[in-house]
């Protein structure tokens, strides 16, 4: 039977720009110190954000049909505190909330049989994978009969077809024309290291963090017999935040959306990379 594989990452739930469900309902304080439900209102971000991720959830369904889902959430589910600017609320519970909303609208559709939580980045989850481990309980809590769980780096085999993710990884490098060597080396490295060793490489291998949408192959000839590895790093679900701005070096693009793949009896039958730039530059005439 075919296999559907979806991997998105990095929502960054809690951040103004980070990926929010409307009608999600966190708490504050009324004037007689009552703790009490709000519903916070969407950034411009945020809309488009969520009205992307809707059309992404609704194009994977119409793939899927009725065949069996397996969902991968590879990594920063939260915006952490370590870089507290532009935060929806200052209460970490309102960070568990947002992401705890933003999976369920993957497992409320009914042949999504499987979910994982991977832990991201300590600045982002409060360490030690904190943020993913409250997040995966609340979703196993809600969704007892679905398989969800949460893991820092996995090799998978989906229908036959091995899956190594995680959330760190190769960045996409820092000059166009160099885009995607560093990946290219880091999965070459990661085949030959499996091969050395006599075993078989990932056919995928999945990494996030650095919120663009990068794709390389490397075929590595082994006994008269091409092997064949592909990297992706996945695109995200935020926008260019303050500190996303100055790691980034003032980059003007920023990449969003989600990866799938169709697997069949041991095999990648179909690829699917529903992803979006957006440039983030004022335009202006001076």
């Amino acid at each position: 039977m075919r296999k559907i594989l979806v991997a998105f990452a990095d929502t960054h739930g809690g951040h103004k720009l980070g990926l929010l469900m409307p009608g999600v309902e966190l708490y504050d304080e009324d004037e007689r110190g009552n703790l009490v439900r709000y519903r916070p209102s969407l950034t411009a971000t945020q809309r488009y954000l969520h009205n992307q991720y809707l059309e992404d959830i609704a194009a994977v369904q119409e793939i899927a049909g009725d065949d069996p889902i397996v969902v991968l959430h590879n990594g920063d589910a939260t915006h952490g505190d370590k870089y507290p600017q532009q935060l929806v609320g200052t209460r970490a519970a309102d960070q568990i909330l947002i992401a705890v909303a933003n999976m369920q609208q993957w497992l409320e559709i009914a042949n999504v049989e499987k979910f994982r939580v991977v832990q991201g980045t300590a600045a982002h989850n409060y360490a030690e994978g904190t943020a993913d481990i409250l997040i995966n309980a609340q979703l196993e809590a809600l969704y007892p009969l679905k398989d969800i769980g949460t893991l820092n780096h996995s090799l998978a085999s989906v229908d036959g077809v091995r899956v190594d993710y995680a959330h760190h990884g190769p960045g996409a490098g820092i000059r166009n024309w160099t885009r995607g060597n560093v990946a290219r080396y880091y999965l070459r490295s990661l085949m030959m290291d499996d091969i050395v060793r006599g075993r078989e490489p990932p056919r995928l291998v999945l990494r996030a963090h650095f919120h663009q949408f990068v794709h390389e192959v490397v075929s590595i000839p082994v006994n008269g017999r091409e092997i064949v590895s592909e990297i992706y790093i996945l695109p995200c679900y935020c926008g260019m935040s303050e500190h996303g701005r100055q790691v980034t070096r003032s980059r003007p693009y920023v990449d969003t959306g989600v990866i799938v793949w169709e697997i069949e009896d041991g095999r990648i039958v179909g690829t699917h990379p529903f992803w979006r730039e957006m440039d983030l530059r004022t335009e202006e005439e001076l």
